[in-house]
């Protein structure tokens, strides 16, 4: 692949507070949401309405392509970075030295400080998953993936905040349907809303995610995680990999989920409205305040 060419700005990331901490170079290659088009109504009139954008981003790791992914554009590098970390491709930000974003080629050139590292091994493996926009994880998945070890609880007027906080938002999926909306929150009484990303895929979102919490150090210990998706078994071992015990989603799951959920310790709220929920793991977790 040739070097890529950066139209946007480019930023360094200092990777820790002491002056000679590494840092990372990063764009911010953001796509427009939406593009408007012409459709004929039901009653035969010309109506101007909106569509959510979709790329193709393809990922070259020191220049070996990995995957395309196909995305809204919203957070392209705290997608990459996510999704890195998510696959277990990169272990840790400081091995990383550039993630740029380029649209004109369509592809993200990620540069690490090398050495002998390699990820021919965990890339020779892929499983196909439920996800939308994304699909594939490599390597054995499961392999040394830890539960979630917390005695975190979760009140029912707490998690009611949350879901009205996020039904508040302006949201691209209100302009113009056709997306997945992932936000992640603190629990703590007033929710307090930490991310909110919207991808054509719950799972670019959901890496989205993990990008952002790995650039801010983050921890999911004392976090909720909220999707609009199902919470299929790739979702719950990202919550995992997350280390959030609260994975709340406005749809259902699979009982491939719901079994994974149990043995690495989250929580699973599904059908979840601002009053109503259905609690499918670790049912303990979830309380009522007396007041």
């Amino acid at each position: 692949m040739s070097d890529l060419q950066h139209p946007t700005p480019v930023f360094e990331i200092p990777l820790g507070s002491a002056a000679d901490a590494p840092r990372l170079s990063v764009t911010r290659a953001v796509r427009p949401a939406t593009t408007a088009v012409q459709v004929i109504d039901h009653e035969g009139q010309p109506r101007e309405v909106h569509v959510p954008g979709e790329h193709a981003l393809t990922l070259y790791l020191d220049r070996r392509e990995v995957v395309t992914l196909m995305t809204l554009g919203q957070a392209p590098e705290a997608l990459v970075m996510g999704y890195l970390r998510n696959q277990r491709l990169i272990d840790r930000l400081d091995e990383l030295t550039a993630v740029h974003v380029d649209w004109d080629s369509e592809a993200c050139a990620i540069t690490t400080h090398g050495g002998d590292w390699s990820p021919e091994a965990r890339m020779a493996k892929r499983t196909v998953t439920t996800g939308c926009g994304q699909g594939t994880m490599f390597g054995d998945w499961l392999d040394d993936l830890k539960p979630v070890d917390s005695d975190a609880t979760l009140d029912v007027t707490t998690l009611d905040l949350a879901l009205g906080r996020i039904l508040a938002l302006d949201t691209i999926y209100k302009r113009s349907g056709s997306v997945h909306g992932c936000a992640l929150l603190r629990n703590q009484a007033d929710a307090p809303l930490l991310y909110h990303v919207e991808d054509v895929g719950r799972h670019n979102a959901v890496d989205s995610i993990t990008g952002f919490m790995w650039l801010d150090e983050e921890y999911g210990a004392d976090k909720i995680f909220y999707t609009t998706g199902r919470l299929t078994s790739e979702m719950v071992m990202k919550a995992a990999q997350m280390g959030v015990p609260f994975l709340v989603s406005r749809s259902g799951l699979t009982r491939m989920g719901l079994e994974l959920a149990g043995r690495l310790g989250i929580t699973l709220i599904c059908r979840a409205r601002v009053g109503r929920h259905l609690v499918y793991s670790h049912t303990h977790r979830v309380t009522r305040s007396t007041t």
